[in-house]
């Protein structure tokens, strides 16, 4: 059987959503996990401005964002590895994925460390797939991870006809 895992992947020409503060970027990039308590929605806007609509407009492969049509489809999924948060300015809602998970293999990937030994980039990705299991959505343990989804995740995606969203595969395991 095989497993592929994916990150989310911008489209050439869709649309874009954007904090009206720009303050906001660094509290994106520090979700780690964390189930957060105290919400306190952002304001946020759509840049739609010659872009192609998108059920998932880009903010990062770290934060992905859904407009309602995506919400509908995928909300049972979704909360399952994660809270969805509303943003304030538009209709559009954060995913905050919490299921984190210790799974890229560190001796097979290409890693670029800072200094201080934390991640600056992954340029290979490797996984442990007795580590992912039956996982559709997780985040690794470390700053500004990009969420990982897998077949499954990104055939609902699909089945649902969403519209402007895209995935770059990262790692495939074969078949066993």
């Amino acid at each position: 059987m095989t497993l592929t895992v994916y990150k989310f992947e911008v489209i050439e020409g869709q649309e874009w959503i954007f904090p009206i503060d720009d303050d906001d970027y660094e509290f994106f990039s520090a979700m780690d996990g964390r189930v957060i308590r105290d919400w306190s929605a952002p304001a946020m806007k759509l840049d739609t401005t010659d872009r192609t609509y998108s059920d998932f407009p880009w903010l990062g492969e770290h934060v992905p964002i859904l407009k309602k049509p995506a919400l509908d489809a995928l909300a049972p999924v979704l909360a399952k590895y994660g809270q969805l948060l509303p943003v304030q300015g538009e209709e559009a809602w954060l995913f905050n994925a919490t299921t984190v998970l210790d799974a890229l293999d560190p001796d097979q990937s290409r890693i670029v460390y800072f200094d201080n030994g934390d991640i600056l980039d992954i340029e290979r990705s490797v996984f442990r797939k007795e580590v992912i299991g039956s996982t559709e959505i997780f985040k690794l343990p470390m700053r500004a991870s990009a969420v990982y989804v897998t077949d499954g995740f990104v055939e609902q995606v699909r089945n649902a006809g969403l519209r402007g969203v895209s995935f770059a595969p990262v790692w495939t395991y074969g078949k066993e």
